[in-house]
């Protein structure tokens, strides 16, 4: 059990690695969003790793284009890896407590409701395809 801790720690890590290498242009695989591919409306999270990949590249202003979200994912990913890496098993920034995940999910929905009404009504390029 502790052998398997102390690989989970990388995992943080290898997910910031996994960005930066996609961001640097290598052809990795990656998920496609089913929630897109069943309905045709972008998900909550669409463009979230291209805007990961961004804030690790240093530009913030393609990253908040993509989603205001990304850049502070990259923040905790960051201290999820310090951290794990630093204790040597995965050791995971704690979430929000039930009142503060209650804000943070309702901004997300709210900032996807507003994306997704400027891109089917008002035509705005909120879900580029680069």
């Amino acid at each position: 059990m502790i052998r398997h801790q102390r690989w989970l720690a990388l995992l943080p890590l290898a997910s910031l690695g996994y960005l930066v290498a996609r961001g640097q242009g290598v052809h990795l695989p990656g998920i496609i969003c089913p929630f897109r591919s069943i309905t045709g409306v972008p998900c909550p999270t669409c463009h979230l790793t291209r805007s990961a990949m961004a804030s690790l590249r240093g530009d913030l202003g393609l990253a908040l284009h993509h989603h205001v979200f990304g850049p502070p994912l990259v923040a905790w990913l960051g201290w999820a890896a310090w951290r794990s890496l630093r204790q040597g098993r995965l050791a995971l920034p704690l979430p929000p407590s039930g009142g503060a995940m209650a804000v943070l999910l309702t901004l997300l929905l709210a900032y996807w409701v507003l994306r997704v009404a400027g891109w089917t009504l008002l035509g705005w390029n909120t879900f580029p395809a680069s």
